[in-house]
Parts: structure tokens; sequence; C-alpha cells
């Protein structure tokens, strides 16, 4: 007893809801998208920073050895800066990856304040 019109309804409902779910994973892959371009800004732009920050706060806390601290300074920075690349893809939260990289970047913003230069 299936009439005509009755299924015309129904593989039109059928189409929109199909049409809905498309619509629906391709807004979740360009949000997967954006989080991954986030992460990789993050991990480069932060991870710099951070590198930065804890270069010359290692070299103005050990500046009696200006030798030794810029190069311990900036083998710990390079290491710091690949070690920040790695975490903020390998933590599971965008926000944690951000809090992550900012808070230490505040911290060491923050001795370096605090050691007068």
């Amino acid at each position: 007893m299936n009439s005509p019109p009755l299924n015309a309804v129904k593989n039109l409902t059928d189409l929109t809801a199909a049409a809905k779910k498309k619509s629906s994973k391709s807004v979740s892959m360009l949000n997967y998208r954006l989080m991954i371009f986030y992460r990789f800004a993050l991990a480069c732009i932060g991870g710099y920073l951070l590198a930065s920050l804890s270069a010359a706060c290692i070299a103005q806390y050990f500046a009696q050895q200006r030798a030794s601290a810029a190069m311990s300074a900036t083998l710990i920075a390079f290491c710091l800066q690949a070690a920040a690349f790695i975490w903020v893809f390998m933590v599971n939260k965008t926000l944690k990856a951000s809090l992550g990289i900012i808070l230490p970047c505040l911290i060491i913003f923050a001795f370096i304040q605090m050691a007068g230069h």
C-alpha cells in the first residue's frame, strides 16, 4: 500500500537528512583543520618565545661565566623549543596546550623582570 506521494516525501526527508549530515561533516573537518593550524602556530611562535625567554633568563642569571652561559642558554633554548613543539601536539586539549606554553612564558618573563634588565 505504498503510494507514490508518500514515497516521495520519505525520499525527500532522507535526502535532506543526508545533506545535513554532509554539511556538518564538512564543518567539523574545517574546525579540525583550524585547530591543527592553531596548534602549529602555537608550537612555532610559542615555542620560539619560550626558547628566547629561557635563553635570556639563563644568560642573565649566569652572567659571570659569559661563554658558558651563552652556550648553555642556546642549547637549553633549542631543546625547549623542540619539546614545546612536540608537547603542543601531544596534549589532548587545545586549552591545555595554550596554557602550557603561555604560563611558562609569563613566569620566565617575570624572572627576567625581577633580575633587573
